[in-house]
């Protein structure tokens, strides 16, 4: 045996080498990435598309296609990720976003500007998603539930002023746009950032404008609601998102934030329709939401079922007198049975369908009905708070109703995923 002790021989990593294997061959065969592609490139993405002076033998940069920015944000949405820079970094990193992207990654401003840019286009996506879905027979509208749910936004509770400091703001932001604009030549910067510079300005200044015109719209309503001999509280808006409001959360506090709106399939627990508003209470918005379905998919439900409170007696009117079944518990059922009062009973002031909502809800059948409210929409906003929407990413109410939409559809794209397969812009089941 030898004196001396060999040294071991270790692997070592040889990061050089060159992989023979492609994109295509590693991610598997029934990875959601490939369903999700599929599912997306069958949908008609004409409205998404921008007119190019990138052609064929021309010169610039080649166009990156509708389908592959959709196809990545609805995978990623599915997957938790609402950060246009994160979702950048996965392309560059994860095994399913380089397949989408084609091992080319893509510029986290386009992925930014491609989510925020597209509203109307993608409500449009989403109306024949759900028109596909009722055509083979996977969405049912008969029986469908309503609610809302507090998503905050994306504004801090300091931004909000009252009037006279949004003036004095929005001044400062005009002579600073103003300087900008004289400095312009002399400032020796590079032209693309003096224009950066002067968009973010002008920005701010339109932003602080709606912020004022927002504040004196909230002072008037707010002096034609309080009574008379009790002058109305100042009003406040966000200079950063003037169409967010302060809105009282689960916990008692009051933070900026939408209402989102949501009906769901009972049936399906899928998302049918969606409305984002900067109302606190739920309250009248039952007609509104259904008037929009019926606008979207020529039809209404046979029954809803919603929340004590969510319907205004007007909207029980509209609903019922256009052959809706509303199923919502009267307020104060627990107070009104304490005292001994029937809570079924007919009010002095109630209507005849007002007064038939009431006697039906007193019944068995009613009551054990409604009791598949809560883990349908309830369920809904709990999976969209799982999958990371518990605060809105863009400001305005235009933008924000886009942001619902993708959360809409992501929702239901990651509902289908666990039934089955993807196909022509809906899904095929496949039995357990």
């Amino acid at each position: 045996m030898s004196a001396t002790t060999a040294a071991v021989r270790y692997r070592v990593p040889d990061r050089t080498r060159v992989s023979a294997v492609s994109l295509d061959e590693q991610l598997p065969t029934a990875h959601p990435a490939r369903l999700i592609w599929d599912f997306v490139t069958q949908l008609d993405l004409s409205a998404f598309e921008r007119p190019s002076k990138a052609v064929e033998g021309g010169p610039g940069p080649d166009v990156i296609p509708a389908a592959l920015l959709f196809a990545l944000w609805l995978f990623a949405l599915t997957d938790g990720i609402r950060s246009a820079r994160r979702l950048a970094v996965l392309c560059t990193r994860d095994l399913p976003y380089q397949w989408l992207c084609g091992g080319r990654p893509v510029n986290y401003h386009t992925l930014a500007d491609f989510y925020a840019d597209h509203g109307s286009a993608l409500r449009d996506v989403f109306i024949d998603h759900i028109a596909a879905l009722r055509a083979q027979g996977l969405v049912e509208l008969w029986q469908v539930t309503a609610d809302g749910r507090k998503v905050l936004a994306n504004a801090a509770k300091e931004s909000f002023h009252r009037e006279p400091t949004l003036q004095a703001h929005r001044a400062e932001a005009q002579a600073h746009l103003e300087r900008l604009a004289a400095a312009a030549d002399d400032d020796g910067l590079p032209a693309r950032q003096a224009a950066a510079r002067q968009r973010a300005a002008r920005e701010r200044r339109q932003r602080l404008a709606a912020a004022v015109a927002q504040v004196q719209q909230r002072q008037q309503e707010r002096a034609q609601a309080k009574r008379k001999d009790r002058p109305p509280a100042e009003a406040r808006a966000s200079e950063t998102d003037p169409d967010a409001a302060k809105m009282k959360r689960s916990d008692g506090g009051y933070r900026p934030a939408y209402n989102v709106e949501t009906v769901v399939a009972e049936s399906s627990g899928l998302v049918v329709t969606v409305a984002v508003t900067n109302q606190g209470s739920d309250n009248g918005q039952l007609w509104p939401l259904l008037a929009q379905l019926q606008e979207q998919q020529q039809s209404l439900p046979g029954v809803v079922l919603v929340d004590s409170g969510f319907a205004a007696e007007a909207d029980l009117e509209r609903a019922e007198q256009a052959g809706v079944v509303v199923l919502m518990p009267p307020r104060d059922v627990r107070r009104d049975t304490e005292a001994g009062r029937d809570p079924y009973a007919r009010k002095e002031r109630d209507s005849d369908v007002v007064a038939a909502w009431r006697a039906r809800m007193g019944t068995a059948e009613a009551q054990r009905q409604y009791r598949r409210r809560a883990p349908v929409a309830e369920g809904v906003h709990a999976q969209q708070a799982n999958r990371g929407w518990q605060r809105f990413r863009l400001r305005g109410l235009a933008k924000v109703q886009t942001e619902a939409w993708w959360q809409a559809l992501a929702h239901n794209v990651a509902r289908l995923l666990a039934w089955g397969e993807l196909l022509t812009g809906t899904v095929r089941a496949v039995a357990a």
